[in-house]
């Protein structure tokens, strides 16, 4: 158990490290996809507009109807300030879902605060691996397709938890919740329909083979999931988009592809992130304090060879789902997806190991001292969450006010195209600016005619104006 003093530290560090990122949603601004959405979504009716998407784009049914009504259809002063609040919502509703998610798989075993505490440090440990932040919190279009269902999702996991570890406690309030939950995810990516699918499936044959029935509601959800992903997957638009593609639908390169880029991503999280030395420390916290008999129980009774391999199967389904309709990994929104759901498998397998071989061979600090661990952890959540890598590009962003200067010449862009498309300008060259480290903001193309500098004209009355930026200074 923490005492005193740890608490206080870690707390501070936690509300610290966590205020820093929504700091960062203050100074953030649209780009790409935001702006050719918003166009659309100001220019078409949003019924027609979805009929359009479907059948020339992709199957995303929930999703686009967020981005197509996405805050820059207000208008830029509107709804630059709702776009951030999104942000920085996104954040925080991550937080929530990860704390619901802890109540429901501790019950009341844990402290108010000890769950808020789990809760902020999944949040930042995401915040601090994700391949890239931006596209996963920071910029709307990536965030209501992937990072939400990622949140929404840990809501449903919670769920599920409650439901076999409370004697399976259903009501149609409890069944049209999941419900609901399901289909907006599998609405959202194709990814999370497929996860959808493959979660409710493992737990309809898991429950089966234990208690020899077949669970109507779990059959029923199931169903559920498999309707909304047939309707993700037959969307005429898919075939549209997947035909701009060459090396689509290869199945050695899809399998070759996907075991390595596993590979690479699980292999830097484990050994280039604090993501081990957490689920290392998770493991003390454990044994340090009274356990949760529902919890322990399962770690006791789950094959600790599933356990472990489950973090490594869900990271090769999300290359799988990318690379074969595509046949590239591309921009790292799915890789992010990823790592959201790597973290916690990687926790509890860690878990199930320590239960079932560590902690009776007697390995991994067996004894350990209780106010030293505290200290030793207190300090590496300091230095992980405000120091050490993305976060550390963050602080240096807010400390030198980069993100300030940023902000500022993204804010005179837009002055400059509304001026030139006012005046009737043909061509306008922007100033250069800085973007902040800890964003990985996709950057103007040199050439007008690129379909993001198009879309920005577009979006302030003038497509046919040329866009392009000035290089940076030598």
């Amino acid at each position: 158990m923490l005492d005193r003093a740890a608490r206080i530290g870690l707390f501070v560090v936690l509300l610290v490290g966590i205020t820093r990122h929504l700091l960062l949603g203050c100074f953030v601004h649209p780009f790409a996809d935001d702006f050719s959405y918003a166009v659309a979504g100001m220019r078409t009716e949003l019924i027609p507009r979805l009929f359009q998407e479907y059948s020339s784009w992709n199957g995303r049914y929930f999703s686009n109807i967020l981005v197509l009504r996405g805050p820059l259809v207000l208008g830029l002063k509107q709804g630059l300030v709702l776009y951030r609040c999104i942000a920085m919502a996104s954040i925080l509703f991550t937080c929530y879902a990860a704390h619901r998610f802890v109540l429901r798989s501790f019950t009341n075993s844990l402290t108010a605060g000890t769950r808020w505490a789990m809760a902020l440090l999944f949040v930042l440990l995401v915040l601090h691996t994700m391949p890239d932040v931006n596209e996963g919190f920071y910029w709307y279009t990536g965030a209501m397709t992937y990072q939400l269902p990622n949140a929404l999702s840990l809501l449903v996991f919670g769920n599920w938890i409650a439901f076999f570890q409370r004697d399976r406690p259903t009501s149609v309030g409890w069944v049209i919740g999941q419900c609901a939950l399901i289909v907006i995810i599998a609405g959202c990516n194709e990814l999370h329909m497929a996860i959808m699918v493959l979660v409710h499936a493992a737990l309809l044959v898991h429950d089966r083979i234990r208690s020899k029935k077949l669970d109507p509601v779990l059959a029923g959800l199931l169903a559920v999931a498999v309707v909304c992903a047939v309707v993700v997957f037959l969307a005429p638009g898919n075939g549209t988009r997947s035909a701009l593609f060459p090396h689509r639908h290869e199945l050695l390169r899809t399998f070759a592809y996907g075991v390595a880029q596993s590979a690479r991503f699980t292999s830097k999280w484990l050994f280039l992130s604090p993501i081990l030395l957490f689920s290392l420390a998770l493991a003390i916290y454990r044994r340090s304090r009274p356990s949760d008999r529902a919890f322990f129980l399962l770690l006791q009774r789950v094959n600790k060879w599933w356990a472990l391999a489950l973090p490594f199967m869900i990271v090769l389904v999300a290359m799988v789902v990318t690379y074969w309709p595509t046949g590239t990994l591309g921009q790292y929104r799915t890789v992010n997806v990823a790592c959201f759901y790597f973290i916690p498998a990687w926790c509890f397998a860690m878990l199930v190991w320590d239960v079932q071989v560590f902690e009776p061979k007697g390995w991994v600090f067996s004894h350990p001292d209780r106010h030293l661990i505290n200290g030793l952890f207190v300090v590496l959540c300091g230095c992980t969450f405000l120091f050490f890598g993305r976060d550390g590009l963050v602080t240096d962003d807010l400390l030198s006010r980069r993100v300030g200067r940023y902000d500022r010449g993204t804010h005179e862009w837009y002055h400059l195209i509304t001026g030139s498309v006012q005046s009737g300008a043909e061509t306008l060259e922007l100033p250069f600016v800085v973007i902040p480290k800890s964003l990985h903001i996709l950057p103007l193309d040199s050439s007008p005619d690129h379909w993001m500098n198009r879309s920005l004209a577009d979006y302030f009355g003038n497509a046919a104006l040329d866009i392009t930026v000035r290089p940076p200074a030598e």
